[in-house]
């Protein structure tokens, strides 16, 4: 399947929360992704098949560093390398703005994010006890240098 990839725009966003709420089990509301798109320090990167929205990323700059709070596949478009190749897209976006170090958080338990994450060159570099709710979960603290 082949994937296009871009900015977010305004019109996206309900797809967006759809598939976060869908997805995340504390899902960012409506405001915070509209507060992504129009701040001068994020970006939302959307991937689209045949028009349709099949994952998105949330990126806050402060260069040279970034951090990653979001990214999500579209439960049908999984297993498909969709992940890897939109994080691909947005580190090309990041160098090009300067960025050199990316930092996320992810949940313990999550180990197909963790192994996307390595897979990229992520490495951990720490553990945030209860950092996550519903359930209470730790999370890895990663950086890929690029």
């Amino acid at each position: 399947m082949a994937f296009t990839y871009r900015f977010a725009k305004e019109q996206d966003l309900s797809t967006i929360v759809e598939i976060e709420n869908a997805s995340m089990s504390c899902p960012w509301s409506l405001k915070s992704f509209q507060e992504a798109i129009t701040s001068d320090h994020a970006f939302i990167m959307v991937a689209e098949s045949e028009g349709q929205i099949a994952g998105y990323s949330v990126f806050y700059l402060t260069p040279p560093e970034s951090e990653l709070p979001d990214i999500v596949v579209d439960e049908k478009y999984r297993g498909q390398g969709l992940g890897r190749l939109l994080m691909e897209k947005s580190i090309q976006e990041l160098e090009s703005r300067g960025v050199d170090t990316v930092f996320l958080e992810v949940r313990v338990s999550n180990t197909p994010a963790r192994a996307l994450y390595e897979h990229i060159g992520f490495e951990e570099i720490g553990v945030r006890k209860y950092f996550y709710s519903n359930p209470v979960e730790d999370a890895v603290c990663m950086s890929l240098h690029i």
